[in-house]
């Protein structure tokens, strides 16, 4: 495995992850009709980060050696820029509200005029047919100048959900997943 670039990205509300997610149970939310997709990530802006740790050690005085250390972990990241997208994606991502006509046709975007916090449980599948999962991923979005268009630039960082049962971070092989009975 290495990991590389993406073939995927699709998100949905973390509410779907019930329990320790399972290659079954991220067929189940793939397969979901409102788990949504993005179908444009503009050139070479997806990344997945880990910041380091920030740690400090304690030395004892005596032979002014470390004996212990304490650690506080890195956020671990997914960055994409998305090149094209409906006013839809743009509320689910940055918050606001879609404007519609009467009938309920996307006429436009308005933003919030308060912070939106938006979490989205991030599904990506790299090119070497590995998913990355956060199951609660805090989405930080905003409007970004990408080779002359106005691009939706995202950083999803792993959260920790409210059950315990489910971790930060996931990653299947794309094969376990396909095999698995959907929940």
């Amino acid at each position: 495995m290495n990991a590389v670039g993406i073939k995927r990205l699709l998100y949905a509300e973390p509410s779907k992850v019930t329990g320790d997610l399972t290659p079954a149970m991220l067929k189940s939310i793939l397969e979901d009709s409102e788990t949504e997709e993005v179908t444009n990530v503009h050139q070479d802006t997806w990344s997945m980060d880990e910041s380091e740790a920030s740690v400090t050690r304690y030395n004892n005085q005596l032979t002014k050696k470390p004996y212990r250390q304490s650690a506080e972990l890195g956020e671990v990241t997914m960055n994409f820029t998305i090149g094209e997208y409906d006013f839809k994606t743009k509320k689910n991502l940055m918050g606001g509200e879609v404007i519609t006509k009467t009938g309920g046709e996307a006429i436009g975007w308005k933003r919030s005029r308060t912070y939106d916090e938006i979490h989205k449980c991030l599904m990506a599948l790299t090119e070497d047919d590995v998913w990355a999962v956060f199951p609660k991923g805090a989405v930080v979005t905003r409007e970004a100048e990408t080779d002359g268009a106005t691009g939706l630039a995202v950083v999803g960082t792993a959260m920790e959900p409210e059950n315990t049962a489910i971790s930060t971070e996931y990653w299947y092989y794309d094969s376990e997943v396909q095999a698995a009975s959907s929940i």
